[in-house]
């Protein structure tokens, strides 16, 4: 079981923040391929927003989310 207080020391730590930041660049480039690029590949389109959807939500984790698994 993982503690409020292991889980913010957690987030504030610098490799947890930059892996949220890595995230962050990752969904920022897919939106701009998908304007860019939107309804050329559909499959590619769908791929792109799955990525898009898939590092929202790993950044969205809460503390009581992860002691749920």
């Amino acid at each position: 079981m993982i503690t409020y207080d292991d889980y913010v020391m957690w987030k504030q730590d610098p490799m947890t923040i930059a892996w949220f930041e890595a995230c962050q660049l990752r969904v920022e480039e897919g939106k701009e391929q998908l304007a860019a690029q939107a309804g050329v590949e559909p499959i590619f389109d769908s791929y792109v927003r799955g990525m898009i959807a898939a590092y929202r939500e790993m950044m969205q984790f809460t503390v009581e989310e992860m002691n749920e698994a």
